[in-house]
Parts: structure tokens; C-alpha cells; sequence
């Protein structure tokens, strides 16, 4: 409703296999039907992390058997820098956009919540951000030319989780968000002891 698309729209989401992304897709599967258009959800294994390319393969698995068309992008090593949170996410975002943009596909659809957002908000108040830097994410932003949309950016992950329980869709948790080596991962866990998330 936010948003105006092409006829016969081809579309692409970003897919790690947590409650947030998978949410989107199945959302997605059902919204793209409507519009009469093409939906790919692209998986990327990173290589950080030992297992990565199992847990892409397990996802596109699962998202074959629910008949959601899928690809796994694989990140080159060399732009890979062991431990680096920030670095993945950079390496995820321009794998998919050059896909899409390579691709001509105009729109990608990002999982991030409500709670990504405060996070994301502490973390450049920590790391003393301008005014700009402080706004956080938007519902939508232009990279590269293509457009990256936050459908759920004002659902909290408990409302998003409550949905796949309900809707009985299968989700993983990335063993990263529980290392407190992360700074996200110690802000997050901040504000579930403090009860934040419910008050904010």
C-alpha cells in the first residue's frame, strides 16, 4: 500500500533463514501472487563462519520444498575479514544488489524489524554518529539503483516470530546473535535484561 510497483513485478528478498527473513518470504510468496509477478529470495553464504555454506543449503532446502524459487550467492574470500559483523553485512547487501541490479530486478526486500532499528540506533549513539547517522533505517532507501524495502520495520521480532508459530513456518537462529563479542549482539541482550524492547 506504501509503495508503487511495475505490472508484473520481479522482485527479490534477502533470505539468512531466521524468523525475520523467513517471515518476509512467505508474506511475499503470497503478496507477489496478487500482482501476477516473479519472486526470487536470495540466500548468500557469507564464509565467515564454519558451516555457513550448510545452514545456505538447508535454507534453499526448505524453500524449494514450500516452492519459493531460490539462489545461493557466494561471497569471495578474499573480501572476507574473519570476525568482522560489520564487514558480512556489507558483503551480503552488495552481493544481492549487484544481483538484482545485474538481473534487472528493482526491488529488494530486506527482514529488518522494529528491534534491528533501536539497535541500530544505539549502536551509532555509542559509536557517536551525526544527526543524519542517528535517523537509523528507513521503510526504504535507493542503492546502486535499486530499491531496498523494510515491510517489517515496525513489527517487533516477538510479533514476527508469533506469525511463523502460528503459520507453522520453520526458522534458524544464526549462532552469531548469541556471541557477546558483537556489540550489536551485548546491546541486544541489554535491552532484553532491561525490557527495553517492550518499552521503547
Amino acid at each position: 500500500k506504501k509503495k508503487l510497483f511495475e505490472d508484473y513485478p520481479k522482485i527479490a528478498v534477502a533470505v539468512s533463514g531466521g524468523p525475520d527473513s523467513i517471515a518476509l518470504v512467505f508474506l511475499l510468496k503470497k503478496w507477489i501472487k496478487t500482482k501476477s509477478g516473479k519472486l526470487i529470495a536470495l540466500i548468500v553464504d557469507h564464509q565467515i563462519r564454519k558451516g555457513s555454506f550448510e545452514e545456505a543449503s538447508y535454507v534453499k532446502k526448505y524453500l524449494d520444498l514450500n516452492n519459493i524459487n531460490s539462489l545461493i550467492l557466494k561471497v569471495s574470500k578474499k573480501n572476507v575479514l574473519k570476525g568482522k559483523m560489520s564487514q558480512a553485512r556489507e558483503n551480503r547487501f552488495s552481493k544481492m544488489v549487484d544481483y538484482c541490479k545485474n538481473n534487472q530486478i528493482f526491488h529488494l526486500f530486506i527482514g529488518h524489524h522494529y528491534d534491528d532499528n533501536i539497535e541500530t540506533y544505539l549502536l551509532r549513539k555509542v559509536a557517536g554518529s551525526n544527526f543524519e547517522g542517528l535517523a537509523s533505517m528507513s521503510f526504504s532507501i535507493i542503492r546502486n539503483k535499486v530499491q531496498l524495502i523494510r515491510p517489517l520495520i515496525n513489527y517487533k521480532k516477538n510479533q514476527i516470530i508469533e506469525f511463523n508459530k502460528k503459520n507453522k513456518i520453520k526458522f534458524i537462529e544464526d549462532p552469531s546473535n548469541f556471541n557477546e563479542k558483537y556489540t550489536r549482539v551485548v546491546i541486544r541482550n541489554f535491552l532484553i535484561q532491561t525490557n527495553h524492547m517492550n518499552i521503547i
